[in-house]
């Protein structure tokens, strides 16, 4: 009784005597057993005095005795559903069955996050060589319409920013072909061969 009430208070709970199980029984949706008992704790007579004031609610039994703590007859009584070691290991296997089910799905979804991951790990490693390269060209670009700045000086301002325009596209065509390569490559052998080719090529 002393174990019965310090469980009770450590889950909020409330300890009554045995004899009193078919009064509490009333009130109840749940029975769990699990004792040490060698045989039957609870009698068919205890559970079907219970269901005199039930109201035909249902009382779900479990029993997770070994040996059994409940009579096995009490499943014949009428809203009591009595569950044992047997049904809960069917209920795990039936679970277990639908998560391998689920595992193809699982795998695929893993599959598609870590080829999104493996590309995004490979843009950000030939990132800087790829702004480097736009850096570098973007400054020959302005070098040289900065050298011819005096022989330009005759443009008006609708030429000028033609001239602008033509340019930088200019630069863009040529670097496109370079920079989706080394995306494609990277994070690979090649990628960084690629890599290294630029930076030496163009002193970056």
């Amino acid at each position: 009784a002393e174990r019965a009430v310090a469980l009770a208070e450590r889950v909020g709970g409330r300890a009554v005597p045995f004899e009193e199980l078919p009064s509490v029984l009333v009130d109840a949706d749940l029975l769990l057993s699990s004792t040490g008992a060698p045989g039957v704790v609870v009698e068919e007579a205890d559970l079907a005095a219970a269901l005199v004031g039930r109201k035909e609610r249902p009382l779900y039994v479990v029993d997770l005795g070994m040996p059994r703590n409940i009579d096995p007859a009490v499943a014949a009584l009428p809203g009591v559903v009595l569950l044992d070691l047997a049904d809960l290991r069917a209920f795990v296997d039936a679970g277990i069955d639908g998560r391998r089910s689920e595992m193809v799905k699982v795998r695929a979804v893993v599959a598609e996050e870590l080829a999104r991951y493996t590309a995004d790990m490979a843009a950000r490693e030939v990132a800087p060589t790829v702004t480097a390269l736009r850096e570098r060209a973007e400054a020959v670009r302005v070098a040289e319409l900065e050298r011819l700045r005096t022989r330009l000086a005759g443009l008006d301002r609708r030429q000028q920013e033609a001239l602008e325009a033509v340019t930088r596209g200019i630069v863009a065509k040529l670097l496109h072909e370079p920079t989706v390569r080394l995306k494609d490559a990277g994070g690979s052998p090649r990628g960084e061969r690629l890599s290294g080719a630029l930076r030496e090529l163009f002193d970056l």
